[in-house]
């Protein structure tokens, strides 16, 4: 339950790496256009793809994703680890 509730409230450390971030913010923007495209066609298609935008642009400025916290998945690279350890930032081990 604690770890439910760690995950749920965002406290949990930066867990994505530049990979996986860059990866993410292309399926954002390919969303939002998506949501844009159909918002008059389908405007259930257009809500789907809109969600889809804020869920993947908000782990990206985040750069911490609850799935990847509850999977026990960190993508973060060792060059990376070593960067974000000389600049204090703390990160899922």
């Amino acid at each position: 339950m604690k770890t439910l509730i760690k995950g749920f409230t965002y406290a949990f450390k930066r867990n994505i790496g530049w990979q996986d971030r860059v990866v993410r913010t292309i399926i954002g923007i390919t969303s939002a256009i998506g949501a844009i495209y159909f918002i008059k066609i389908n405007p259930i298609a257009a809500i789907a793809f809109a969600v889809l935008a804020i869920a993947q642009v908000g782990t990206v400025l985040l750069a911490r994703c609850v799935i990847c916290y509850f999977s026990k998945r960190c993508t973060i690279t060792t060059t990376e680890k070593n960067s974000l350890t000389s600049k204090d930032i703390e990160f899922e081990k």
